[in-house]
């Protein structure tokens, strides 16, 4: 679709099937015509107003996308020239059940948005042209987004968390996450309004852990599982030995998840990041060994 505004009229070029030529009025204002698969009109008004769009405030919560789409601006209806049955204008419509309008779309103001546009669209006899919101690419990709329902880490441990011992000073800790669509994706969701699809992806990158001790491990992604004949081994690609206890008892944990998202459609693409933070509690112990004897042996 392609809409420019010369003066005061607008040339709109609508993508309709093929068909014969429509032999209507000469290209000019008040006018129509078609040839192709494309179909010409000039409209002999002015463009009725762009309404201006303010970008919305960053989400709250554990995570939020830095940008959001404001109010959607409104599409407008306006009369045509009706062309002949059967051009290809109609797209298939039946012209004695309905008419063509133009429906102008407002431009996206300092906020961003989704570019103004027209289209044209069939109104059926006695329905009222609708004066309806354009949804914007950037906020359908906030719905698509949305309907991921992405969780921060699923926080696993080994020694685990509720064990009655705990993690012991210098032996192996293993940290891992798990596994589902919406704590380590990927994950794919479309959402559509009209005729605009965006489909968006989701992917964990990675996960920074806290280890309450002052130490931090980026981890590469989810973290390997701890299964028992593993047991005394350090994980191959996410652990950690703790060297000291903790005063309170035990270590406050923290995991984000850092998460990559892309998003097309509409014919826009962005991506976007969002980071999720669960957390946990980690008794650490030392064990002491005591001699005895005068001999120095136990």
């Amino acid at each position: 679709m392609l809409t420019k505004t010369i003066g005061s009229a607008l040339l709109v070029t609508a993508m309709v099937s093929p068909a014969a030529a429509w032999a209507g009025p000469e290209p000019g204002l008040g006018g129509c015509q078609s040839s192709g698969v494309r179909g010409t009109c000039w409209v002999g008004a002015t463009d009725p107003g762009r309404p201006g769009r303010e970008g919305g405030q960053p989400g709250t919560g554990p995570a939020s996308l830095g940008k959001r789409a404001g109010p959607a601006p409104q599409c407008v209806p306006m009369a045509i020239p009706q062309p002949a049955g059967g051009d290809p204008m109609w797209a298939g419509k039946d012209p004695s059940k309905g008419r063509l309008v133009v429906m102008i779309c407002g431009v996206g103001g300092p906020g961003g948005g989704y570019p103004g546009d027209a289209r044209v669209a069939y109104v059926p006899n006695g329905a009222e042209a609708p004066i309806a919101p354009q949804v914007s690419p950037a906020e359908l990709a906030r719905q698509a987004i949305d309907q991921m329902g992405l969780s921060a880490p699923d926080i696993r441990l080994a020694p685990p968390a509720d064990s009655p011992y705990g993690a012991t000073i210098g032996f192996p800790v293993w940290m891992w996450s798990a596994r589902s669509e919406a704590t380590t994706g990927p994950v794919t969701r479309t959402a559509t309004a009209g005729t605009v699809s965006v489909t968006a992806t989701a992917k964990l990158a990675r996960i920074s852990w806290s280890m309450g001790d002052g130490a931090t491990k980026a981890c590469a992604g989810p973290g390997t599982p701890f299964t028992e004949d593993r047991a005394g081994l350090a994980s191959p690609d996410c652990g950690h030995v703790y060297l000291t206890k903790a005063s309170s008892g035990a270590f406050s944990i923290a995991a984000t998840g850092h998460w990559e998202i892309s998003w097309s459609g509409g014919g826009m693409s962005d991506s976007e990041a969002m980071d999720l933070t669960s957390s946990a509690r980690l008794p650490v112990r030392e064990i002491r060994t005591l001699n005895s004897g005068e001999d120095g042996h136990e």
